[in-house]
């Protein structure tokens, strides 16, 4: 993904978080077409602009430097979510991605310059969600101390859980995500034991969640698994909450749910909603979006660079 950090423009991480989050921005539009002129503004409020074959993020202006055509890689038309796209800037070069680098040097419209465009998930769960883990018993993981047990079905404080992801935002299938306590302790692991002692962002503390069927952004009412550090699944056999084991059965098979309103957490900007799947919005167009670097000669760094993606600070 393009990710933007300070005022740097890199593609280093498949992660979709704070630093890979972009707001397309469109003067006097309704919905973006292959040949209109763009902004893409990053989390910290600037818009992605290009000075020679420099790609960075340093002002707030919609100026020619910040100007950007976006094509279609092939057809016309709407520009929808996961389309092949292309971004020209005023120099008339195409931005494109090598080692990770961001640049602005070719005419053409090629795989190096190929990106795919991501709408944000606005129902998905979100980094700083209050959820709740629904066992195969029917009854809800809770915390009582430091102990973690499924012995109630009742969804009150107990049972209620703010789980995190590493750069914020939507949280999909395949995230390490960290799971805090009411008491403000996460759910660790040691050898086979889930309790709730610290509120260290550790090894011990770490999940990978994975939804039980297909992939992509994880949703309320999805049934995921939780792998530990260990590579154990968290279970609940009868009252007890353990991980014992690899297996990703029907004891380590949870319901997630979502809790109130996670308006406040998700630091979203503007959702504009469209039932045709078009990009679109009134006037000044305010699509939060992610681009995704499609390159295949560059996949297998990407797929390596993946679990890099803890250097992020937790939101």
């Amino acid at each position: 993904m393009l990710d933007v950090e300070d005022t740097k423009v890199q593609a280093r991480w498949v992660s979709r978080g704070m630093l890979q989050a972009l707001v397309i921005e469109k003067e006097n539009g309704e919905e973006i077409s292959s040949g209109d002129v763009v902004y893409l503004r990053s989390q910290a409020g600037n818009h992605i602009e290009v000075e020679g074959e420099t790609v960075q993020s340093r002002r707030k202006d919609h100026g020619a430097l910040q100007a950007m055509v976006i094509e279609k890689k092939s057809g016309s038309g709407a520009i929808n979510s996961h389309d092949l796209i292309c971004l020209r800037a005023h120099t008339g070069k195409h931005l494109d991605v090598a080692d990770g680098i961001v640049r602005a040097r070719v005419d053409e419209c090629g795989d190096w310059q190929s990106m795919q465009i991501e709408k944000e998930i606005a129902d998905a769960v979100f980094s700083g969600a209050s959820v709740s883990l629904l066992a195969h018993t029917g009854k809800r993981l809770e915390v009582e101390g430091t102990s973690v047990q499924a012995r109630w079905s009742d969804a009150g404080l107990w049972q209620t859980f703010v789980i995190h992801n590493y750069g914020g935002r939507a949280i999909f299938s395949g995230d390490a995500v960290f799971i805090r306590a009411h008491t403000g302790a996460m759910l660790d692991v040691q050898d086979t034991s889930v309790q709730a002692r610290w509120t260290d962002w550790g090894d011990w503390q770490r999940f990978f969640i994975q939804k039980t069927r297909g992939s992509g952004a994880i949703m309320p009412q999805d049934e995921i698994t939780l792998q530990a550090h260990t590579g154990k699944m968290l279970e609940v056999q009868g009252d007890a909450v353990a991980a014992n084991w690899h297996d990703t059965g029907a004891w380590q098979t949870f319901v997630i749910e979502k809790q109130g309103d996670q308006a406040a957490n998700r630091r979203l900007l503007e959702i504009l909603p469209n039932t045709s799947g078009a990009i679109c919005g009134p006037m000044l167009l305010v699509v939060p979006a992610f681009l995704i670097v499609v390159a295949s000669s560059l996949w297998g760094l990407y797929r390596r660079q993946e679990r890099k993606a803890s250097k992020v600070v937790p939101f």
